[in-house]
């Protein structure tokens, strides 16, 4: 006579019931190598970025668009002397300068971007965020608005402008005014 070892998974898997509710083995997260269930699980160590400075911020949109601190202040929205400020240490204060910080870190993802875009010519870069596409607002003025999609969006309208076509046209669709592609 044979005797087999059988486990809980046997059970649970041949369909007879179990008698009791199991509890799941507990996942082990404090190391690198996980245990779940019966495998281990070898997880790469976080790369953790600390976020950048505001000072280092916003010395990096005035390198890549050679604004001013007036410039700058007006398209976030706050004081020359604040931008000066930052620029120079100072931190800010959450109750003081309201979303000032968010402001800076929208306007510096679309300007970093734009300028990649632009091959790295901060000259270009502020022209691109400056000139307005055709029936829309610039850059700049979504940036100011607080919308940095819509803002990235313009200045992607500048660098390579919409062609009309059969997809794409200039004018707004007409309701009931559908075509099949081969007509």
């Amino acid at each position: 006579m044979t005797i087999v070892a059988r486990d809980i998974y046997d059970e649970a898997l041949c369909g007879e019931p179990l008698e009791l509710a199991v509890a799941p083995p507990a996942l082990d997260t404090h190391s690198s190598l996980w245990t779940l269930g019966d495998w281990w699980i070898v997880l790469p160590a976080p790369d953790l970025h600390p976020a950048p400075s505001t000072q280092q911020l916003v010395r990096q949109l005035r390198q890549w668009t050679r604004w001013s601190t007036r410039q700058l202040a007006e398209v976030l929205d706050t004081s020359h002397t604040t931008i000066r400020a930052v620029e120079n240490g100072r931190t800010l204060v959450g109750g003081h300068s309201g979303d000032l910080r968010r402001r800076l870190a929208d306007a510096h993802e679309v300007v970093e971007r734009v300028f990649l875009l632009a091959n790295r010519d901060a000259e270009r870069v502020a022209t691109i965020l400056d000139s307005a596409p055709p029936g829309k607002r610039s850059a700049v003025e979504e940036l100011r608005a607080g919308d940095p999609a819509r803002a990235y969006l313009a200045a992607l309208d500048v660098l390579r402008p919409r062609r009309p076509g059969l997809i794409v046209e200039d004018r707004p669709r007409r309701g009931g005014a559908t075509a099949a592609l081969h007509e």
